[in-house]
């Protein structure tokens, strides 16, 4: 276990430095087995090849649950094992050949020597509907009640965040703009890089106590005592400062349902000021939601640790307009990650 003092400010270095697409394609691939494992005991394979069919009337038809199946299905058809066409999902040639129980070739077997707990997560996702988390035990409760896992999951997402959060910084326009609300911003990294590159930038960064001892740290580390702070409570449940110029989500959208974005989204409203701009910087799917291997397993992985998902711009879009948003915009920020902006309409 490394010490605290490896959590470290990040340098406008990191801005330059090559994305992150290659570790975003290795933390997808943990699920690809477990997803094709999880397809194969379920009967997935053989179902849509008698019948092709999508996600929901698949999870109708086999008594799965609609979300989960769906997320699985895409997972599967960006690892090359299914193919939509006109909105079913139909087996490749490679399902046909060895994933089709009672043909020579099937390879049913050798994918059950590789079930773990993963798979176990993946199945409880696709007939519960229910995010895992650690070992069937919900994330967010548990770094409510277990500071050892709450301070481990903020080093992750720092660790995560350091070079999305300095390229965003380098690139950003941020114009006169001069207060930051941070929603779900973990120790402030996202916070720390836009106020070091905009001295007339201070920012507040809403998170829960247990990331408070090492937020703190890392804000005197970096030098912005006093211009970046810690409002430690519930973002669902704690009142947001008003009159923002900015409000932040960054990696936190994609952790929640739909509902729970639509209640994060009408709070980020109210906080903006009449002429303020809402941030979300996250890796988007493409419209199809499945043409990205890593992207895919990506969204598998969150579906699976917290009930949440990736979206499309045209899903987030619609969340937004429902949430008292007019036209957002989306570029390409850095690896898989995009900057959507939206203004209140």
């Amino acid at each position: 276990m490394t010490s605290d003092s490896a959590l470290l400010p990040v340098g406008q270095a990191e801005a330059a430095a090559p994305d992150d697409a290659l570790l975003m394609e290795v933390l997808a691939s943990q699920y690809r087995l477990s997803a094709v494992a999880v397809a194969d005991r379920l009967g997935v394979f053989a179902a849509l090849a008698e019948q092709p069919s999508a996600a929901a009337a698949l999870a109708a038809a086999r008594e799965l649950h609609p979300h989960g199946t769906a997320v699985l299905l895409d997972a599967l058809a960006a690892q090359g094992l299914l193919t939509v066409y006109g909105g079913a999902y139909h087996p490749t040639a490679s399902a046909r050949a060895f994933l089709l129980p009672g043909t020579a070739r099937y390879w049913g077997p050798m994918l059950g020597l590789g079930w773990d707990e993963r798979c176990t997560a993946v199945r409880t996702l696709v007939t519960e509907g229910t995010a895992y988390g650690y070992r069937g035990k919900g994330i967010w409760d548990t770094h409510n009640r277990s500071r050892h896992h709450g301070e481990l999951f903020a080093r992750a997402m720092h660790a995560h965040s350091a070079g999305p959060a300095a390229a965003l910084a380098a690139s950003l326009e941020l114009g006169d703009c001069t207060s930051l609300l941070e929603i779900g911003g973990g120790v402030g990294t996202y916070s720390l890089a836009l106020a070091g590159r905009n001295p007339r930038l201070t920012a507040q960064v809403l998170d829960l106590p247990v990331v408070e001892r090492q937020a703190v740290r890392l804000i005197e580390d970096s030098g912005l005592t006093g211009r970046v702070r810690l409002r430690a409570g519930d973002m669902f449940g704690e009142t947001w400062p008003g009159d923002q110029d900015l409000v932040l989500f960054a990696d936190v959208l994609s952790d929640w349902d739909d509902e729970g974005c639509r209640a994060l989204l009408g709070r980020a409203r109210k906080a903006l000021a009449p002429d303020g701009r809402l941030l979300i910087h996250q890796v988007l799917l493409d419209d199809s939601r499945h043409g990205s291997d890593s992207a895919a397993g990506y969204s598998l992985a969150l579906a699976v640790m917290t009930g949440g998902r990736l979206r499309t711009l045209p899903e987030l879009a619609a969340l937004l307009a429902e949430s008292g948003f007019g036209e957002c915009a989306a570029t390409p920020a850095y690896g898989h990650y995009s900057l959507i902006t939206a203004r209140p309409d």
